[in-house]
């Protein structure tokens, strides 16, 4: 059967928005502007229940951006998804854009893809917890998106309860099972996350290199 990456992952992320370091320390007022524009840009397609997602499908459906169909792009954008030919189904959080701080960049979500990495062999070698959270905080900059969410709070677009509480928000979500083989996941141990599949490198194990 067909299921959409929501039951495989509830609320996983999944586009990413990146700049370099250098363009981010040359253009820092621009950098904050581009995430105030995403973050707007999230909320509009979330808020009031998703009334403005039919108008995002004809602007995506133009030849300048998405180019597809109106039809094609309505079938997960409007809230409802084709499984198969005829099977369409409501699924109102197949997209999620800025609800439940779905634009906030959590360090947790960027080392569950690490230890996938490390799972299937792009990551060669046992690496340390702390290299995990290392690598994602080197990545992941939650100090730039807070300086946009607090403009644009300011700016009375938004409330502060529209964004996590940056006086005590870590970047770790909490210890989870929420995902379709149900192992828990908590980012403090991703070593310990990986110790518990049967498929896949974990602790010292290094990718099988095949005979020539």
């Amino acid at each position: 059967p067909i299921i959409t990456d929501l039951e495989i992952w509830k609320n996983n992320p999944e586009k990413v928005f990146g700049l370099t370091a250098e363009f981010t320390k040359k253009y820092p007022n621009t950098t904050i502007r581009l995430v105030k524009a995403l973050i707007r840009a999230g909320h509009w397609l979330d808020e009031n229940n998703n009334a403005n997602r039919k108008e995002a499908v004809k602007i995506l459906a133009k030849s300048q951006y998405v180019g597809a169909d109106e039809a094609v792009i309505a079938k997960s954008m409007t809230g409802t998804f084709e499984f198969d030919k005829g099977d369409v189904r409501p699924v109102p959080d197949f997209n999620v854009f800025f609800r439940d701080n779905a634009t906030y960049p959590f360090y947790s979500d960027a080392i569950w893809f690490l230890t996938q990495m490390r799972r299937w062999g792009q990551i060669g070698e046992e690496k340390s917890d702390q290299w995990y959270v290392d690598t994602a905080k080197s990545v992941y900059k939650p100090d730039i998106y807070q300086k946009a969410a607090l403009a644009l709070i300011a700016e009375g677009k938004f409330k502060p309860s529209q964004f996590p509480d940056f006086a005590t928000e870590t970047g770790f979500k909490p210890v989870t099972d929420t995902f379709i083989d149900k192992i828990t996941y908590d980012a403090h141990k991703p070593n310990d996350y990986l110790a518990q599949f049967k498929i896949g490198l974990k602790g010292n194990e290094m990718p099988k290199v095949g005979a020539a």
